[in-house]
């Protein structure tokens, strides 16, 4: 592995202890215990992201569009340099090529989402549309359904890479 590499997963590890270890569990203290909109793996709905955002109340607000979304914004392209790099260690020519350039779309996604969830933040619970819950949950959703295929072609050529050697 390259040497940036290792740049790249030391940050982006770091960047993930602090949202996880920091930043998400204050904010999900602050409603609660529900859980984030970013860490909702199979979405919510308008009635769910009206409750949230009444439980977080205006220090989880700004906690959540401060800290959370800057680190949420540095989070994703950190991980799809590392994915990048690993598919192009695990599966080299143009099938690595090609599976790391996919996985770049999770980035994108990913910041879609952060932008979508933004939105209905700053509007606030009595504000949201159900369009904007809508949307920001299709991104939520699709980011992990990116990353579920993701893990299954890093596990599928960590094995590959075993079995070669």
């Amino acid at each position: 592995m390259p040497r940036i590499f290792w740049f790249f997963l030391v940050t982006m590890i770091t960047a993930w202890l602090y949202m996880n270890l920091w930043t998400v569990p204050r904010i999900e203290q602050l409603t609660g215990g529900l859980r984030i909109f970013d860490m909702r793996f199979t979405g919510y709905s308008y009635a769910d992201a009206q409750i949230f955002i009444t439980a977080l109340g205006e220090r989880g607000v700004a906690l959540y569009l401060g800290t959370q979304f800057w680190l949420d914004m540095i989070f994703p392209p950190l991980l799809g340099a590392v994915l990048f790099l690993m598919y192009r260690w695990l599966f080299p020519g143009w099938a690595g090529l090609t599976i790391a350039t996919i996985s770049l779309s999770s980035v994108i996604v990913d910041y879609l989402e952060n932008f979508a969830v933004a939105a209905m933040l700053r509007a606030g619970a009595d504000n949201i549309t159900p369009e904007m819950v809508v949307a920001a949950n299709q991104w939520t959703t699709l980011k992990w359904s990116l990353a579920l295929v993701g893990i299954t072609a890093l596990g599928f050529g960590m094995l590959l890479r075993l079995r070669r050697r």
